[in-house]
């Protein structure tokens, strides 16, 4: 119920922002904010693909995305995702099949998010999954793009054929939001207060789909890992 944390990790909550919306917040946006604007450098107008889009920071990454003015393309493994991330601002979405895949996959997965995304490619792409989607996804970037590492959802770290950077003149960005706010804590807090400006425009809002009581924790995780989830997953305490 209490704890004792650094001055200059806290950040005031809005007077309008619910709790439940407070802890699915900072660490959704946080991570896909310093990705797409430290990391990445989105540029208005530039076409943004992101993978694992119906997620907590998938879905984060396409909010700020659409309020920093690009075109968003939501991949996710269901129309049911595609659908809500396209509800919260994407402009197209593409379903992508379950893996492994082999080189054949791998070929037509890649073409498919090539369409999606344009002759030119995506000049980001916000990769949250990882395993076998990241180098059909890296071969559908526009050149001088900048491929955004977030996570592994697939379960798997991808093994990325060096000369596909090469010919793409495209950069692979590791983005780690955990350290650079230790490393950065002013920059922190003024990336925090620009989030914060956005969620009272009614620009971005956390999307949370399930609550849990604390007692329920382990059911939480449990759904979590059935990759079942859309938006966050809170564990609420207390009435």
């Amino acid at each position: 119920e209490q704890i004792a944390a650094p001055a200059n990790r806290l950040t005031p909550i809005p007077d309008a922002m619910p709790f439940d919306e407070a802890a699915a917040f900072i660490l959704t946006y946080g991570t896909s904010y310093h990705g797409l604007k430290d990391r990445g450098h989105l540029k208005a107008g530039e076409t943004l693909l992101v993978l694992g889009a119906a997620g907590g920071v998938g879905l984060a990454a396409v909010e700020l995305g659409k309020a920093m003015g690009a075109r968003v393309i939501a991949a996710c493994s269901t129309q049911e995702k595609v659908d809500l991330a396209i509800a919260h601002g994407a402009d197209a979405g593409v379903v992508y099949g379950r893996g492994p895949f082999d080189r054949d996959g791998q070929k037509q997965l890649s073409q498919l998010f090539k369409d999606a995304c344009g002759e030119a490619g995506a000049n980001v792409i916000y990769d949250a999954v990882g395993g076998d989607y990241a180098e059909p996804a890296l071969r559908s970037i526009a050149w001088e793009g900048r491929y955004l590492v977030i996570g592994f959802a697939a379960g798997e770290i991808p093994k990325i054929p060096l000369n596909l950077p090469l010919l793409k003149g495209c950069d692979i960005v590791g983005v780690i939001w955990g350290n650079w706010t230790a490393r950065n804590p002013d920059l922190f807090q003024k990336a925090n207060l620009e989030l914060m400006d956005l969620y009272k425009a009614g620009k971005i809002r956390p999307h949370v789909s399930e609550r849990f009581p604390l007692e329920r924790a382990a059911d939480a995780i449990a759904h979590l890992g059935s990759r079942k989830a859309m938006g966050k997953v809170v564990v609420t305490l207390g009435d």
